[in-house]
């Protein structure tokens, strides 16, 4: 069983982290991918009761469908996890998201809600473990870096306790555990699912 050990935490400044990650060995591109978020609700038991989540994850050319289960502890956002990608060709792929899309609402989920991100990602093997630290620059929020390794299920406890040491070599203390919808949804802004700034300005 895939279990995502992560967590998220809010920040000041991407360039300043970018500088501390960097210094322990982390490498991140040049450039910001776009990442549009899409969440559904299930017909038969609410997710915002049961701490799940299922999205639809649009990035360049592909489409990623990811159930998330309930969060394991209460130090992080830890949770299992279960993806598959669609590698899709460029001039396809607002089609298939859209039938995809169609296919969830056939069944009865909902449309929970729409999350926008710029986010740059790198990795870095720290006490034995991938890690992949993301720089989110995501629209209507302040900026957050997550950290996140996966592990089994039995590798849980160590996985959290690396993450938690990683974190506080990049100074990063202050955890925000509610997910990216959770905080857009409760932001009250307009504009929260408008896309961010071009990735150039970043």
């Amino acid at each position: 069983m895939n279990i995502e050990v992560e967590a998220k935490f809010p920040i000041d400044s991407l360039v300043d982290l970018q500088l501390q990650a960097e210094a322990l060995g982390f490498q991140f591109p040049r450039e910001a991918a776009l990442e549009q978020d899409d969440y559904f609700n299930h017909p038969a038991r609410d997710f915002r009761q049961t701490d799940e989540a299922l999205r639809i994850r649009r990035c360049g050319s592909e489409l990623v469908l990811t159930w998330k289960g309930p969060r394991l502890d209460s130090l992080s956002k830890t949770r299992q996890e279960l993806e598959v990608p669609f590698p899709v060709a460029p001039e396809q792929i607002t089609d298939k998201l859209q039938s995809l899309t169609a296919i969830l609402l056939a069944l009865g989920f909902t449309h929970s809600g729409c999350v926008r991100k710029l986010r740059r990602t790198a990795s870095l093997v720290f006490e034995g473990r991938t890690f992949h630290c993301s720089l989110d620059d995501v629209s209507g929020l302040p900026l957050h870096a997550e950290l996140e390794t996966l592990c089994e299920d039995s590798q849980r406890t160590d996985a959290l306790q690396s993450l938690l040491r990683l974190a506080e070599r990049l100074n990063l203390r202050l955890q925000e555990r509610r997910s990216y919808l959770e905080l857009v949804l409760t932001s009250n802004h307009d504009d929260s699912v408008q896309p961010p700034p071009d990735a150039r300005s970043l």
